[in-house]
């Protein structure tokens, strides 16, 4: 993903992207490792989260880290420090919808394989 999308989900959760001073250094193992159309299912996700994240977090008195975000085998991959089965389900929803939504510019897609699998719209697979 683009550095400025990037920037804008750690600017916004600078707590659960860990950031260290720098906006471009986080303690997430590679960053963000999939194309710029899983932006707004990112931030989505990110939004529905927070109101568990702060119940969680008052629970546990631990701070919820995202570790990766990634796409593997077409879909998204979210890895946080800790959950509850909700944040659980709200990331598992995002995963599905990721298996919809072409990874590269955000429009309705489906599962591609060229060589690898990927989630495309038509437009983008004319591109390729």
């Amino acid at each position: 993903m683009k550095d400025e999308l990037e920037h804008k989900l750690v600017e916004r959760w600078p707590r659960w992207f860990n950031v260290t001073g720098d906006i471009r250094q986080t303690r997430m193992v590679d960053g963000f490792a999939h194309g710029d159309g899983w932006f707004y299912l990112l931030w989505r996700l990110c939004e529905d989260l927070e109101p568990l994240v702060a119940e969680l977090e008052k629970q546990t008195g631990q701070q919820f880290e995202v570790l990766q975000v990634k796409e593997k085998f077409g879909g998204l991959r979210f890895y946080v420090n800790q959950h509850t089965d909700a944040i659980g389900e709200r990331i598992q929803k995002a995963v599905q919808e990721s298996l919809r939504t072409c990874e590269l510019c955000g429009k309705p897609g489906q599962l591609f394989q060229s060589p690898w699998l990927g989630v495309r719209c038509a437009e983008c697979v004319q591109e390729s």
